[in-house]
């Protein structure tokens, strides 16, 4: 899905609530569901939440290469919404307010946050 950036902000704040740490996005290739709490955990800025795997940014993260064995990892993987493959088609673009389209993870389900 394509938002601009203020219907984007106002759909996550509709979600998840004005705290941006009860954010979450979906890695598109490992599947696994981050709050930007967590991100801010392991050392990571808010911006990583929805551009990076929370694996990327933890060092538990596993490869590409395990993942194309089905693997998915609790910690997550080292995926990168800005990498050569971008979101997979999974994910969403963010029109900036300067008309740039960014590449982000979609948001997760509010339900499936703990």
């Amino acid at each position: 899905m394509q938002y601009m950036k203020e219907e984007w902000l106002a759909e996550l704040k509709c979600r998840f609530g004005d705290d941006i740490t009860k954010w979450a996005f979906v890695c598109p290739a490992c599947g696994r569901i981050t709050t930007l709490q967590e991100i801010k955990d392991v050392g990571g800025e808010p911006n990583d939440g929805y551009t990076k795997c929370i694996g990327r940014l933890n060092g538990k993260g596993v490869s590409g290469a395990s993942l194309k064995k089905g693997r998915h990892p609790k910690d997550g993987c080292d995926w990168a919404a800005f990498g050569l493959f971008g979101t997979l088609g999974k994910g969403d673009v963010v029109v900036g307010d300067n008309g740039k389209m960014i590449d982000v993870f979609r948001m997760a389900d509010a339900p499936n946050i703990e």
